[in-house]
């Protein structure tokens, strides 16, 4: 799936593309401007300039610069749960979270100068790594407690958190098939997530 592209297979409408197009061209403009003036030289203000939008616009997509600066999930942790909020009620918890942890992939960037750019800078700046661990930890935290919410049983919790942490996997796992096979992350997501399906795994 490419970045134009829903996880329904559809064109996104003409705001939402704009809106993702704007999102990653600050993520870009964040990433440059660390490996030209480290994290300690990087404001907000720069960011937005290079993007080429206004200060309001980098707050709508952004809560702090660092946040620009990691990219995928990190900024959209409450917006994650929201979308497994709804979408639990609509599919069941199984679907719910494969459909939003889909979406979530789908919506990092397939360029790969953006994702070497993004390597670079987490090489650079090492105080990145646990802000991105950080905010993956409240996104895990914030989803758990959504499934457990609807799942039945004393071990819902426990249930919760092992399928989150599966879903997780399954991410990682469909970064690393994008890069090594130069696929869209929606498809590799979808390939890997069939190979669990069907068993083709040792654990």
């Amino acid at each position: 799936m490419t970045a134009e592209m829903t996880p329904d297979d559809q064109p996104l409408g003409l705001r939402e593309l704009k809106k993702r197009q704007s999102r990653m061209a600050m993520h870009r403009a964040a990433l440059e401007l660390v490996l030209e003036h480290g994290l300690g030289g990087v404001t907000v203000e720069a960011i937005a300039q290079r993007a080429g939008v206004s200060t309001r616009t980098f707050f709508n997509h952004w809560s702090t610069k660092e946040s620009a600066i990691i990219g995928v999930l990190s900024a959209a942790d409450e917006e994650i749960a929201a979308r497994l909020r709804h979408q639990v009620h609509e599919t069941g918890p199984r679907e719910a979270l494969r459909t939003v942890m889909r979406e979530a992939i789908s919506s990092a960037p397939f360029d790969p100068e953006v994702r070497e750019l993004r390597k670079q800078v987490m090489a650079k700046e090492p105080k990145l790594h646990s802000l991105s661990s950080g905010n993956l930890l409240s996104v895990q935290t914030e989803m758990v407690a959504v499934l457990a919410g609807v799942l039945d049983g004393d071990d819902a919790h426990e249930r919760a958190m092992l399928s989150v942490q599966i879903g997780f996997a399954v991410t990682r796992a469909a970064f690393s098939t994008s890069m090594a096979r130069g696929i869209d992350l929606g498809t590799a997501f979808d390939d890997v997530l069939a190979r669990y399906d069907e068993g083709d795994e040792v654990f």
